[in-house]
């Protein structure tokens, strides 16, 4: 299929450049409500995902060539239709006026860690054992059971080619791991969600995941709102790659991008501090990672063909480098990189149980209900779903009410645990604790 899209796209009136990526993905499902078995089922997906350039005359005038690109994707359905598909793509492609840019060529591409041999030969056994794990773990934990679990084992092929010369090819798995806890309290029930994903089976531990979520779910139902006022809090595990990576929005990510400085919207330059207060906490430092084994965002080569690198982005507070795809690194005079891939922290100098410390008020946010921070500004609301509140010896579990501040304003002063996480697509200390944040609650 793939070589049939490309010889199309030689051929093809108007394609000036292109990249073409063939993606084949073997599903393997398996569906639970509560202790029994609710389906089985094996689904293939075949796609091309296809990106047309056009150079064209500018619409304003002028003698300088202007590129535009679009993407277009192409199922196996498509092919009778292939050139009505290459057609509207580039019919799109000209509607875009761009400084010119390139693709990348051919590289060497580095050894990643992406496939869990296991989950290849035996996706519906590691799709089993893990609700087996899940379902054994929970038959010792009071007052709560499953509800529901869905498992799908994956295995993709992605074979990457560009009018430059790219030929590159990268075999992955994937898990995804989701579950429904309810706990039951004398008068009522509360239902708790978890979700996970990740390359290799061996890096969920069932049954401690599901030992932490049941006591989470019976602390829920006992919960208080936490006070409002500004007090030190601690911020651990799914809740912090929550507030850092942001499904890959980050403020981080997104203000290191070369894209964004390219576009003026970016305030970080190379050489500087990413922050505007003088740092009081632990130095800062980050890297953005794509050869991390079985890293969910990890990778040969990115999604043009650039080979995935482990850059230091930000090193003691100063930015070091912008990290960039090929169009935008033509545009602002510096290397390519490939994508941001997972974002990666150094590991801190605390103990984790140093950082819950003090005679309090302080608060632990295990779990929040929604947490998106602006990717331009870092600016934070999280709406706490579960945490909780330390004071003089006492603790007591909170629900509702949130944490709200600025990420850049709070990373200044924070201090990171030495115990660390892997979360799939973050590696970093397990915990943070900022001195002093807003938290609104009764």
């Amino acid at each position: 299929m793939l070589q049939q899209v490309i010889e199309a796209l030689r051929k093809h009136e108007g394609v000036h450049d292109w990249c073409a990526r063939h993606v084949d993905k073997r599903s393997t499902q398996y569906y639970v409500i509560g202790k029994h078995p609710e389906s089985r089922r094996v689904v293939t997906s075949e796609r091309v995902v296809v990106t047309v350039m056009n150079d064209h005359a500018p619409a304003a005038g002028g003698s300088e060539l202007v590129r535009g690109e679009a993407d277009v994707t192409v199922l196996p359905s498509d092919l009778l239709r292939l050139a009505d598909k290459l057609s509207q793509a580039v019919f799109m492609a000209r509607l875009t006026d761009n400084p010119r840019y390139g693709l990348p060529g051919l590289s060497r591409y580095p050894v990643v860690e992406l496939a869990d041999s296991e989950m290849q030969k035996r996706p519906q056994d590691v799709a089993e054992r893990l609700v087996g794990q899940l379902t054994q773990s929970l038959a010792a934990e009071k007052n709560v059971r499953l509800s529901s679990a869905e498992v799908f084992v994956e295995e993709s092929h992605v074979h990457t080619q560009n009018s430059r010369g790219v030929d590159g090819h990268q075999v992955g798995t994937n898990l995804l791991f989701d579950w429904v806890l309810l706990a039951a309290g004398d008068a009522d029930e509360m239902e708790s969600h978890v979700a996970f994903e990740r390359r290799r089976a061996a890096d969920l531990d069932v049954p401690a995941l599901a030992q932490r979520y049941a006591a989470h779910a019976r602390d829920a139902l006992a919960a208080g709102t936490p006070r409002t006022g500004t007090f030190p809090v601690v911020v651990s595990d799914e809740a912090l790659d929550e507030l850092v990576v942001s499904e890959g929005n980050s403020p981080l990510t997104l203000r290191s991008s070369a894209q964004l400085k390219y576009q003026q919207i970016s305030p970080w330059e190379v050489g500087q501090s990413i922050f505007t207060q003088t740092p009081s906490g632990d130095a800062f430092t980050l890297y953005a990672n794509a050869l991390l084994p079985f890293g969910t965002r990890s990778g040969s080569l990115d999604g043009e063909g650039l080979p995935g690198q482990r850059l230091p982005i930000v090193e003691n507070g100063v930015l070091t480098r912008f990290w960039a795809t090929q169009r935008y690194a033509e545009y602002l005079g510096v290397p390519p990189t490939g994508e941001f891939g997972n974002l990666e922290l150094p590991a801190g100098t605390h103990s984790f149980a140093s950082l819950l410390e003090g005679q309090g008020p302080l608060y632990h946010i295990v779990a929040f209900s929604a947490m998106s921070p602006d990717p331009l500004t870092g600016d934070f609301v999280g709406e706490i779903r579960l945490g909780y509140e330390l004071n003089k010896g006492q603790v007591r579990p909170i629900r509702g009410g949130s944490i709200g501040g600025n990420l850049f304003d709070v990373l200044v002063a924070a201090r990171w645990s030495r115990e660390t996480a892997f979360l799939g697509d973050y590696a970093g200390p397990r915990a943070v604790r900022f001195p002093q944040v807003t938290v609104a609650g009764a």
